[in-house]
């Protein structure tokens, strides 16, 4: 059993020398795999699995079986905490979540009223307590909040929207409005997140999948404020903090003041232009594009040589797809590119 600081992930996290380039990859538990959907049947349905701890659990570990993969991620959904605002939450097969009675107004927010107790997540807690004891400290367990701004999107337009019309045209209309909702699931996310660390995650995470979605002194204002409230409010200690978002290539210049161990990265973004403005001040994580992992072998390797060679030589770098992995990747794919990394990437690490 290895200590904390011995996981390749958190030595590549603390950019200490490594011997290879660690890999995980976002929604590594999920639809691709046909473990996962016969579980998820036997649950009955998304939502009956994330409340079901020993199922939620076993879903966590199904890659870990087929793959070599360096983190566990803890099995639930950014959208878990609507349980506290007492919002029903629907998943609907090839929709993605909806909610009946989404948010528009201060009204709305006043019927919701005070947010139950975070002990009403006790199907959370209680799943990264058994994850925890299954992998014996062989592998860290990442945890996960959705950043207040992402959250709020989804409660906002009721779906998983690809325009975010409605929320946006809230934004110009009534901010009021949105700072509050913005506020009330800030606070939802820094006792959530408290809690998952202290029931024994390695690995905080917090993504802004929709972060993009703002202009440049909007992401300030609606985003970036909350995630440093969130941070400074945490009690982190020795707990690394990871922070992904899609579409941060023209917003570099309001990352310089954020506060986290990692940046996540979409495929869209060099690592080498964070590297060169910021230096080491973040580890970055990414960012391989989900369609080559429908190619073939050579195609996938050139992939993977491109990212590795994008970082460059040394630690300070985590190996994962620029966004999350999609239903439609052959399991074997994602072998391959596990068996690929470990050929190619100690190179990188030859002093």
């Amino acid at each position: 059993m290895e200590k904390d600081s011995d996981h390749i992930l958190i030595k590549a996290i603390k950019q200490k020398p490594i011997e290879r380039t660690p890999i995980w990859i976002m929604r590594q538990a999920g639809r691709y795999l046909p473990e996962y959907k016969e579980t998820k049947n036997e649950a009955g349905g998304f939502i009956k699995l994330i409340r079901n701890p020993e199922l939620a659990c076993e879903v966590t570990l199904q890659p870990l079986r087929r793959f070599s993969f360096d983190a566990a991620i803890l099995f639930s959904d950014i959208l878990t905490i609507s349980d506290l605002l007492r919002m029903e939450l629907k998943f609907i097969e090839n929709k993605g979540p909806v909610f009946d009675h989404p948010l528009s107004t201060q009204k709305d927010l006043d019927r919701i009223g005070k947010p139950d107790e975070i002990d009403k997540l006790h199907y959370v807690f209680e799943t990264i307590k058994l994850i925890k004891k299954k992998l014996n400290n062989e592998i860290p367990l990442i945890g996960f909040i959705g950043s207040p701004w992402t959250v709020a999107t989804y409660l906002v337009e009721g779906n998983s929207s690809k325009k975010f019309n409605k929320v946006l045209r809230i934004l110009k209309d009534d901010k009021v409005f949105i700072e509050r909702l913005l506020d009330q699931i800030t606070e939802i996310s820094i006792n959530y997140l408290q809690r998952q660390v202290h029931c024994g995650v390695d690995v905080a995470m917090i993504f802004d999948t929709w972060g993009g979605l703002l202009e440049k002194d909007e992401y300030e204002k609606f985003s970036l404020k909350y995630i440093k409230r969130i941070k400074k409010s945490l009690d982190l200690k020795k707990i690394p903090l990871i922070y992904y978002s899609r579409g941060l290539k023209d917003k570099l210049e309001n990352l310089g003041t954020l506060d986290v161990d990692v940046l996540g990265i979409d495929a869209n973004l060099n690592p080498q232009i964070i590297k060169k403005k910021f230096g080491n001040k973040f580890s970055i994580q990414g960012n391989l594009d989900t369609e080559i992992l429908k190619k073939d072998e050579t195609e996938i390797v050139e992939g993977v040589e491109k990212v590795l060679s994008s970082f460059g030589h040394g630690s300070g770098h985590i190996f994962n797809l620029g966004s999350g992995i999609t239903p439609d990747i052959d399991p074997e794919k994602v072998k391959l590119l596990v068996d690929i990394l470990r050929d190619i990437s100690p190179k990188y690490h030859i002093k």
